[in-house]
Parts: structure tokens; sequence; C-alpha cells
């Protein structure tokens, strides 16, 4: 994989580490910088979906701009990867900080944990929750802030990689109840873990740990959480937030992460917090939530019924005595009277005294009382009766009362985050005496009503009462101060505290690290910040690199480069075997690490070899020249011989270089050498004939005799024989053919002549054409 290209930009350097998945340190070809590329197999099994999946969960965290999160710069995938490539962060992760420092400051801890909860609360407030917050998953520059990486992959990478059983281990001891319960997480899911990392911060060590994922993820679900003091003596108050982080009932837990921030900054600056007692010397269990009690399925009469109202209570003792009389008085009527049914007077409106003489006057009896809320008849009067008006009864009858409560008084409602335009209709409808409204400045949006004068759940009559409402403008606008020369590590608490998101552009420069440079809203213009994003350009210090060696390479090649480093080029020239401007040396040894603007680099190079200027040896002896130019330094090579009739045999007729030409001593002269004046020019002359055997007069011999031996002489004169002696003798038996072989010179005559038994039978002169 190293040096490989992947998504047409990143090549691959180096190998960082791997879980769930594979990361490496990558320089992005185009843009010219490093990154970190996290490469996340794809499920074959399920490709579409997992990388429709994948893209879904990845993708919104692009959009997350915050210094304590570790930004994502792309999104990609192959065949084989999902690929995330986020920015380098140059430092440890949180677990090997907490490792080689602990124990750790309270300072320490409280600065790493706002740091912590920024990015969180940035995060949540775009919708995205981490799911696996970790020491591991938390960085640390060189600037000592944390970055939190990772963010919005956690869900994407257990969908996308379930096979990965083997890397749970690291999270799980970080895992909320909901999460070990395959359960539906929210906000409180990152703030459950970020309560084991404040635990860990604090103590050096984990709350729970096994021997299997497994055993780690029960005892998040039902042990209790271990007391922090048994392993460091902290305060109350801050043990409170630990154990709030870490409820195992989510509904317990702190909400959001602003409350978190809230009591943090409460026991920053010595103010109490509003939290129960914590017991300091044992186990603290927590509990569950309260749960609702579900209906009972008994009978109704078993069921217990909501007390009666106070008006109501004097005929509690009262309605058994009544009861008792009314029964004894209907027994007696029946037994010693035989009246006729009686109509029921209308009790309408009547109060129950009144009522109570009607019911006397009639021989009836009271029977069951209850009260309601009316607006049409006043408070203690008599709604209706249970028989009605006007029903026949008998004496002794029971009659049934309902009573006003009078007009229902309004409770009043909780507008308070509510949009003032959308409520301002039912707050007309309910009829109040006046309505006050006031606006002031609040992180709400604006429009927001952020109070109210009465407070909710108060019964009141609106047409009597007056209502005051306070609305939110919006966040008070603040003049843009001027941030640049300042440290960034000084002015990043005001700007978070302000509100503004702020964007880092890092480049190299001659300033101090940490140094902002620019800023893109200009000092003195009035802004909302949470409107605005504000982009920071820091200084990382002058940029250090390591030095090449340029040894052996063209100086017109490599000095722009050198100048564009920074560096102070200072020349020294030698002569030299190696090429005109080859780098001989460098004053800074190749693998130091320099900061370019800061050094002065001396190169030595070459002015080629010392030039010595050649002597004309045209016409010398070549042994003579060879000799004079070798002890020169020259390599001598004879490259041609040629016939010369002017020079003689053996000399020199030419040579390069040429005389009074400067060049290097090892140079390698060559020369032509003479052969003399050319010889005249020759052809050769070859002719087949037919050496006869006898003449056309002798008688032919006598085959059962045999031949007699004869003997035949050839003659030749040419530029190689001369033709007073025989060139060739042979002896014939028969005739035989043979080859005349003649060498003419340019002009001259050639000539053969062919004797058998001193006979000339053949001869010839050959002209030289």
């Amino acid at each position: 994989m190293i040096g490989r290209i992947v998504s047409d930009r990143y090549r691959v350097m180096e190998y960082l580490g791997g879980g769930m998945s594979s990361v490496y340190l990558a320089h992005d070809i185009i843009l010219d910088r490093e990154v970190v590329l996290k490469m996340i197999k794809v499920d074959h099994h399920n490709r579409e979906k997992s990388k429709a999946r994948f893209q879904r969960e990845v993708e919104s965290t692009i959009h997350l701009a915050h210094p304590n999160i570790v930004s994502v710069l792309d999104v990609d995938e192959s065949e084989e990867y999902h690929l995330l490539v986020t920015e380098v962060v140059h430092g440890p992760t949180l677990k090997s900080f907490i490792d080689e420092n602990h124990p750790i400051s309270i300072d320490e801890v409280i600065r790493i944990s706002e740091m912590i909860l920024r990015g969180i609360r940035h995060a949540h407030s775009a919708g995205i929750i981490h799911r696996d917050i970790k020491p591991q998953n938390l960085l640390m520059d060189e600037t000592q802030q944390i970055k939190i990486t990772d963010f919005g992959i956690a869900k994407a990478l257990s969908e996308t990689r379930l096979t990965e059983t083997n890397q749970v281990m690291g999270s799980v001891q970080y895992i909320s109840p909901e999460q070990a319960k395959g359960h539906m997480t929210d906000e409180r899911t990152d703030i459950y873990s970020f309560g084991i990392v404040l635990y860990e911060l604090i103590t050096g060590e984990l709350p729970f740990d096994g021997e299997t994922p497994v055993s780690v993820a029960l005892k998040h679900i039902s042990e209790p959480f271990p007391n922090i003091s048994r392993h460091r003596d902290i305060h109350e108050d801050l043990a409170y937030i630990v154990y709030k982080c870490t409820e195992k009932d989510p509904h317990r837990r702190y909400r959001q992460v602003d409350d978190v921030v809230k009591d943090l900054n409460s026991f920053k600056e010595g103010r109490p917090i509003s939290a129960a007692a914590v017991p300091a010397d044992i186990d603290r269990t927590v509990e569950s939530a309260p749960v609702k009690p579900p209906v009972s399925k008994e009978p109704e009469e078993q069921q217990e019924t909501p007390a009666p109202p106070k008006k109501r209570r004097w005929m509690l003792w009262l309605l058994p005595v009544l009861l008792i009389l009314g029964a004894l008085a209907i027994l007696f009527y029946l037994f010693l009277s035989g009246d006729d049914p009686i109509a029921l007077p209308d009790m309408q409106d009547m109060t129950m005294d009144d009522a109570e003489a009607v019911l006397s006057d009639n021989g009836l009896v009271m029977g069951e009382v209850s009260e309601e809320y009316n607006s049409t008849f006043a408070e203690g009067r008599i709604v209706e009766t249970t028989p009605v008006s006007g029903t026949e009864v008998e004496k002794g009858a029971t009659v049934d009362f309902i009573i006003s409560r009078g007009e229902e008084p309004y409770v009043m409602e909780n507008f308070t985050g509510e949009s003032y335009d959308s409520v301002l209709g039912s707050i007309n409808d309910l009829g109040f005496d006046s309505l006050e409204v006031e606006e002031a400045y609040d992180d709400s949006e604006p429009g927001t009503i952020i109070s109210q004068s009465i407070e909710p759940g108060t019964e009141v009559d609106p047409s009597e009462s007056s209502l005051s409402l306070t609305i939110s403008q919006g966040i008070e606008p603040v003049e843009m101060r001027n941030y640049t020369g300042q440290l960034y590590n000084s002015v990043e608490a005001e700007l978070a505290e302000q509100g503004f998101a702020v964007e880092l552009e890092q480049v190299y420069d001659s300033s101090e690290s940490g140094t902002i440079l620019t800023q893109s809203i200009e000092a003195g213009t009035e802004v909302v910040p949470t409107d605005e994003t504000l982009v920071l350009t820091i200084s990382r210090g002058p940029q250090s690199i390591v030095l090449e060696d340029y040894t052996g390479q063209s100086y017109d090649a490599v000095r722009e480069e050198l100048e564009t480093l920074g560096f102070e080029l200072q020349v020294e020239e030698e002569n030299d075997s190696a090429d005109e401007g080859t780098i001989l040396s460098q004053s800074i040894e190749a693998g130091t690490e320099v900061v370019p603007s800061e050094e002065t680099l001396t190169l030595t190079v070459s002015q080629g070899p010392a030039q010595i200027e050649i002597t004309d040896y045209t016409g010398e002896p070549f042994d003579t020249a060879k000799a004079a130019l070798e002890e020169q330094g020259f390599t001598v090579e004879m490259i041609q011989e040629a016939y010369s009739s002017e020079v003689e045999e053996g000399s020199v007729i030419s040579q390069t270089p040429d005389e009074g030409e400067l060049v290097p001593e090892d140079t390698n002269v060559r020369m032509v050498v003479s052969l003399g004046a050319e010889p005249a020019r020759e052809k050769e002359f070859v002719k087949e004939i037919t050496i006869p055997y006898a003449s056309e007069e002798d008688e032919a011999p006598d085959e059962e005799d045999g031949s007699e031996p004869k003997n035949v002489e050839i003659y030749i004169e040419d530029s190689e024989h001369s033709i007073e002696d025989p060139a060739d003798t042979i002896e014939i038996t028969e005739d035989t053919e043979y080859t005349i072989s003649l060498i003419i010179q340019e002009g001259e005559m050639a000539s053969y002549r062919i004797e058998r038994e001193g006979e000339v039978i053949a001869e010839e002169e050959i002209p030289y054409e």
C-alpha cells in the first residue's frame, strides 16, 4: 500500500495503525499537504447499501468546523474501501497523555474536559452524535489542544463492518448502558462516555474492566459505579459531575452538554453545585429513573380514589350519619305512612342550606354531593340534581347533588421557549387585562419568549391580570477585536465564550508558532458571533525541513528551489572532473533538520577540469607525439592510418583537438597517422584453361597400358612474378584444368606461358584495363 496513489490524489506514505479501519499518513498531491487517510473495507455482501449508509453518516461531518474537532477534508469510495480524509494532528492521544502524566492536576483535568465538551457540543448542535468518545479518539496537538477525531463515523463503522468483533474491546470500556443493550442513543450517550473519560483523567484508572468485552458491557449495565475517593481525594462537587454524567438511566444524566459545562464552570469558580450529597466511603449504586406504575387490574372498589376538595371534607363525617338517618326515616315512613309520591322540587341555583330545608320539608334524603367547575352557576350553587326536578319520587327517596365550584380558573401556561408570533393569538384569546412586551439580548432565536411575569402553573383570572413577556432580540452584537499578533491560545477561551465558530488555517511564518496572522472579520465590525465563522490564519512558526543531498546535481537546476525554501546561498567554484555547474559539496550535511530562513547554505560548484592549451603535432612521428601528450595527462588514440604523399610513413597527418585549443587535461586526443605514399593500383586477372595431355597429332594413349606423366611448367609475368622462372610446375597424365591468376598494376601488362615437356603450348599477354 505504501507509495500507492488513492482516489487519484493521495499518495500513501506511512502506516499509522488500524482497528476497524486502516490508518495511513498520506500526501495530498493536489494541495501539497499531509493528510490522514482512513480506509474502511466495503461490505461486499451488501455493497450498495453499505456505501449509501457510509456516505449519509459521514458526509455531514465535513461541515463541522471547530478547533476541538479534527477536520474531515474529504470522503470518497472505491470498490474496496470507504475513504475518510482528515487533517494531520501532530501529537499523542489522550490515552497516551494520561498514561505518561498521571496523576494529572485538577486544573489540567478541567482544562482538557472543557475542550472535549466544546467539541462535543459543536457536533451535537449540528445533529451529530459521536457514539465512540474515548481517549483513543481524543488527540492532543503540539499546543496541548484537544481535537476529537472520528466524529460521525462510529455509527457508519458499526453498520458497515459488522464482522469486526475483535475490535469491540477498545470502545466497550466507555460504552453507555443503552448502547450495550442495543437501545436508541442520543446526546446523553456521548455524555456517559465523557464521564468515563473524566473518571480516567482524575484517577488514571478505568471504572470497569473484565476478561471479555461482554463482561465489561454487563458491568456498565448492572454494576454500581466505583467511588472515586478510593483512588483519589477530590472535591465532592467534581465527583458529583462524574456520577451525574455516568447515571445508568439516561433520564437521570445531564440532558445536554451545556448542563455539564455549567456545573464544571461553577466548580472551577468555586460556586456550589445544586446536588445531593454523594457517599464518600461506599460504592454508589445508580438506580433507574422512577417508572410510572401500571394501571391496576383489580376491581374498581379496591383502587385508591383521589382526595376530595377541601370544601367537601365536612361532608365526609356527616354523610354516614345522614345515610343512616335517611334509611330510618324511609323505613319509618313506609311502615307508618301511606302517602302518595311527590314531584321533586326544582332546587337548581339554590345553596345547599336552602336545599336541605326543601328536602326536610318534602321528606327526602340527601344523597351524594359532588362539585364541578361551572361558568353558569355561582360558586356553591346547585347545578343539577339526580333525579332531576319534576320527577315523581316517594317520600324518603335519596337526592344526589352537583355543586358549582364557580368558573374554572385559568392555569398559566409556559410560553418560554415559544415564538412570540406563533403564540400571540392564543394569548390575546385569553383576554389578559394588559400585555406588555420587552426585548432583551439572548442566545435564543430572535422572537423567542425568554421569560414571563406570571409563573407557569399559577391560577389566574386573565381579565384581572397583566402579563409581561420578555422577547429575545437574538445574541447581542459585539465589536470585533483585533486579534492579529496575539497567540491563539490566549484568546481561544474568549472567542468560545462569545460564541464564535472558529476555523483555523495554519501557515509557516517567521512569527512564533500559534501567532494570529490574519482574521476574516475586520476589527471594529459589529457582528453576531453565532452568525459568523471567524477564520484565523495561524502561524506554524518558521518551516523546518530535512535538508536533501544536492551533491552531484546541477546548481542551476536546484538554485530556484533552495531560494524558494528561504536559504541564503553562497557559491564557491573549483576545478574538478565533474561537469561544469555540478555541486561538489554542501556546507550543511544532508539529513540535517534546518529552518531555511535562518541558514546560509554554501555550495561548492565544479568549474570543470583545468584547461590546457593543445600543441600541434602534425608531421611529427606518432610515437613522439603520443609520449609528449600522455606526459601532460592526455590520452592519445590513433583513429586511422592513411596514405599521404606529403607526410612520411608513421608521422601524424592530423589531430583533434586542433593546435591552440584549451581542453581538460584528461581529454582524448585523436590522431590520423600516415602510411606513406599510396602504392600503384592493381587488379587481379583470373582465367581457367585446359592443359592438353597431348597435341592433336599425337596418338591417343592406350588406356590399358596407362599414360606416362608429362611435365608442365607455367611461367607468369606480373607485379609479383618474373617470366624468367617457372611460377608453377605440375605433372599431368590427362587433359587437366588449371587456373591462371595474374596481378596487373595500373598502366602495365601481364603475361603467362605454358610449356609441356619444353614445348610452349599456350601463352598470352593481358593489359590493365
